[in-house]
């Protein structure tokens, strides 16, 4: 390896060891049911849980999560949230202390000379004008004049994303000032937009489960008709993820899912499904299915009637699948579709195999 690129490779090293020291000023937010109005650290509960200035706040307007509330599963397995972006990480005091920090935490007995080298030169970037090639320019201590007038930008590891060494793709990009309600120059790659946003979102966002309840309760019978009812309402759930850029300004990613079927699977071939399709109407008031309502030559709106019992296979797994319908709108006019989201919690069920029931 030539000098210059041991020499990069070690003030890369460096900005990670800041980048750790950093500690949760450098990782993603949390989330709340109201639109932030700051940026706090502590319990969800009150306001917007934010790991540092200029973190990604998620936000819920409208179908924030109960404790009955369950995260999306996309029909893509190939889909992910972007496992790290460049975002905005901390003002000049904040950055200042986050890099003598890091000169410390690097300064042990045994330490690589290269290690100690970077972390000086490093440092030097931001409180001497100290500069290297692909480094930009340099800074006079940490831009300490500009507090309040700007942030430094750097990489942020998403820890929602899947473990891969892709959470570090960022980190060859070291941080840099940026002034109040500004974007990086064009050309900085992995910096966080909207789009990035809509897919935060889309990992936080949250739906109602489906808990089915049957009608008769515990054991069915056979060739008499289940009556299927989901506890929970199905409508529209909102998630805002939004990058405060200072000086009123922001930019933000609203996506907003939509329940579009709710899909029953009897768990057996010998069973006759309701409605034909298995795919049991939504009301208007976003409730599915229905009680047994006293008529026993009505079918159920969603139900199944099985055609044998379970004493020689065991419990059938009766599954009701809920499918939601992803898009998203941007600060910067754009949007698309995501893809779909499921959920689902199958139910086992007895059926016996008498003649009569009584509800």
């Amino acid at each position: 390896m030539n000098a210059k690129r041991a020499a990069r490779r070690g003030l890369v090293l460096a900005g990670v060891v800041v980048l750790a020291a950093a500690g949760p000023g450098y990782a993603y937010t949390g989330t709340s049911k109201d639109t932030p109005t700051s940026h706090t650290s502590g319990d969800s509960k009150n306001g917007t849980l934010t790991a540092g200035a200029g973190a990604v706040s998620v936000t819920y307007p409208s179908g924030s999560p109960s404790g009955d509330s369950h995260p999306l599963t996309s029909v893509d397995v190939h889909w992910t949230p972007p496992p790290c972006w460049i975002g905005p990480i901390a003002d000049p005091v904040t950055f200042k202390k986050n890099v003598l920090d890091g000169v410390k935490a690097t300064n042990v007995p045994g330490q690589a000379n290269y290690a100690l080298e970077a972390m000086d030169q490093y440092k030097k970037h931001y409180d001497s004008n100290y500069t290297w090639d692909g480094s930009g320019k340099g800074y006079k201590d940490f831009n300490i004049d500009q507090q309040g007038k700007g942030m430094f930008w750097g990489p942020v590891e998403n820890p929602d994303a899947p473990n891969s060494l892709d959470k570090f793709a960022c980190n060859s990009t070291i941080p840099f000032f940026v002034p109040n309600g500004q974007r990086p120059p064009a050309g900085t790659p992995n910096v966080i937009t909207p789009e990035m946003l809509s897919k935060i979102a889309y990992a936080h966002t949250q739906v109602p489960g489906v808990t089915i309840k049957t009608n008769p309760v515990n054991t069915q019978t056979v060739n008499l008709p289940t009556w299927v009812r989901l506890d929970e309402k199905y409508t529209p759930v909102k998630v805002r993820a939004s990058v405060d850029l200072g000086g009123g300004q922001q930019i933000w990613a609203e996506t907003t899912a939509s329940p579009t079927s709710v899909h029953i699977d009897p768990g057996t071939s010998d069973a006759t499904v309701y409605p034909a399709s298995g795919d049991c109407p939504i009301a208007g008031d976003g409730t599915v299915g229905a009680d047994y309502n006293g008529n026993p030559k009505a079918d159920p709106p969603c139900g199944v009637t099985y055609l044998r019992s379970t004493q020689a296979t065991g419990p059938f797994d009766l599954d009701v699948t809920a499918t939601w319908s992803v898009s998203w709108t941007g600060s910067d006019g754009g949007g698309a579709a995501l893809p779909d989201g499921r959920i689902q919690q199958p139910k086992q069920v007895t059926v016996q195999e008498i003649q009569s029931i009584n509800r």
